[in-house]
């Protein structure tokens, strides 16, 4: 691989199917599945918490600690929308994540998108690695 991850940042907009938006459970049990079905390991996690607050802000936040990196969404039904990020050094199929999406609030639009290539310059070796830190770091 020439690089060290990629991260796919989404926001769903549209959401037709709202009720899961807000249950700790089903995004709990969301969360195990998108991550299964991408190949991931959980270190840690699902956790989900609360957002309080007015209806546009209110809403509940999932995270998944992986052996990759994480999987991070906030749901917001009140906007019917949710914010999705999933960083990982494990190759990964988008497809894989909207077909989850899916599952979980039936159609919806996607009105931001990122698929980025992380760490093009980061080197697997670790020589190569030590060389390029302590040739490009800020001295202290």
């Amino acid at each position: 691989m020439d690089h060290y991850g990629d991260e796919l940042t989404l926001r769903l907009s549209g959401i037709a199917d709202i009720r899961h938006l807000d249950d700790d459970a089903a995004l709990h049990r969301f969360m195990r599945g998108l991550v299964d079905r991408i190949g991931m390991t959980v270190i840690a996690g699902p956790l989900v918490a609360t957002e309080a607050g007015p209806p546009e802000k209110a809403g509940k936040s999932a995270v998944v600690i992986l052996a990759e990196s994480h999987a991070a969404i906030h749901t917001y039904p009140h906007l019917r929308e949710i914010f999705v990020n999933i960083f990982s050094c494990k190759p990964f199929r988008e497809e894989d994540v909207l077909d989850e999406f899916h599952r979980l609030v039936g159609d919806y639009r996607i009105t931001e998108h990122t698929f980025t290539r992380r760490g093009e310059e980061w080197p697997r070796d670790l020589t190569a690695a030590r060389h390029l830190w302590s040739t490009q770091r800020v001295p202290g």
